[in-house]
């Protein structure tokens, strides 16, 4: 009885080991790319990350993409300084979206500092009055102040770069007869490009990213291949404003405008 026992588990064990290394050796292998995409600058001695920056994926290399990217060298876009000096915004709302890294007043909630005290930002102030009288309630007031900002101000600066950005996205798709994809680096420069065919392509931002002093322009080539996400994670394709021979890229890097005056 005790033989026959030991022979049913045996025979078990067997089948469940089997059936096992079965299953891992037909995984198939991956089909698909993955970019794990890391944005740094280095500015003076110090070597920052590029938080919150979109970035696109167009099909072909650098060759393929040779008109698009002469293109987006000779696209400039207005400074965001540059844009709110000319709309007469105080230097206090500039400050706040310099600090906060913000293309329009939508990317942060606004605190309730910013309404009061050596930190109030006039225009946050009237638009919150504005509510205040509306809604009655402060906390609503706060949170839907961004309603009776002016349109320019609110948001304005974020449309025109948007404008400019979809523009250059429909030359690529054109060109390509591909989708444009894209997406942004987290607070640590980091973002994924996932599901991607297997191929050549162009990395880049498109728009010139504002890094405080500079603005800097990638566009660098890719070749994706067929990988699974934790290799990927090991292998991360790294953007930089530094020469890096390992890197096939095409960097312009421009210094911001001096605005002291209202731009016409």
């Amino acid at each position: 009885m005790v033989a026959r026992f030991i022979l049913v588990s045996f025979f078990f064990l067997f089948t469940f080991s089997f059936f096992l290394d079965t299953a891992n050796t037909q995984t198939p292998p991956a089909s698909r790319g993955v970019i794990r995409l890391k944005v740094k600058y280095k500015t003076g001695d110090l070597t920052k990350e590029l938080p919150r920056k979109r970035f696109f994926l167009i099909k072909g290399s650098l060759a393929d993409n040779k008109t698009l990217i002469e293109k987006i060298k000779q696209t400039g876009v207005m400074s965001r300084e540059c844009y709110y000096r000319g709309r007469g915004a105080s230097e206090a709302l500039i400050k706040w979206l310099k600090e906060n890294d913000c293309d329009s007043v939508y990317c942060r909630e606004i605190e309730d500092k910013y309404l009061d005290g050596g930190d109030a930002v006039p225009e946050f102030q009237a638009a919150y009055n504005q509510g205040l009288r509306e809604l009655k309630t402060p906390e609503l007031a706060r949170r839907w102040l961004t309603v009776n900002l002016p349109a320019e101000i609110s948001e304005g600066f974020y449309k025109q770069k948007q404008a400019v950005t979809d523009a250059l996205i429909k030359q690529a798709e054109d060109a390509t007869k591909t989708k444009v994809t894209s997406v942004m680096t987290d607070r640590k420069g980091t973002a994924y490009l996932t599901d991607i065919e297997p191929g050549m392509y162009t990395i880049t931002n498109l728009v010139g990213s504002e890094t405080g002093k500079t603005s800097i322009l990638w566009a660098c080539e890719k070749e994706v291949k067929a990988v699974d996400l934790a290799i990927a994670m090991r292998r991360p394709f790294t953007l930089s404003n530094e020469p890096d021979p390992k890197a096939k890229c095409e960097i312009v890097e421009r210094p911001l405008p001096v605005c002291n005056q209202p731009v016409k």
